[in-house]
């Protein structure tokens, strides 16, 4: 199955979910992944299957520090 993660396309055993999609790509660590589709895009949760021509990317997860 192919998708398209961050711009780039990659190559995912069919019905990969987002955890096995960070484990094949450890530089996503741990941001939000986001779906597009149809004019809108969701967050996807770990335990979601990516569908064949997805486009997902990857969105850091904002840490509020001191300041």
């Amino acid at each position: 199955m192919k998708a398209v993660v961050n711009g780039k396309l990659i190559d995912l055993p069919q019905g990969a979910t987002v955890e096995e999609l960070r484990a094949k790509l450890p530089e996503i660590g741990n941001d939000d992944i986001m779906e597009e589709g149809f004019g809108k895009t969701k967050p996807l949760q770990e335990n979601e299957a990516l569908k064949e021509g997805s486009k997902v990317w990857t969105v850091p997860k904002i840490v509020k520090g001191r300041g």
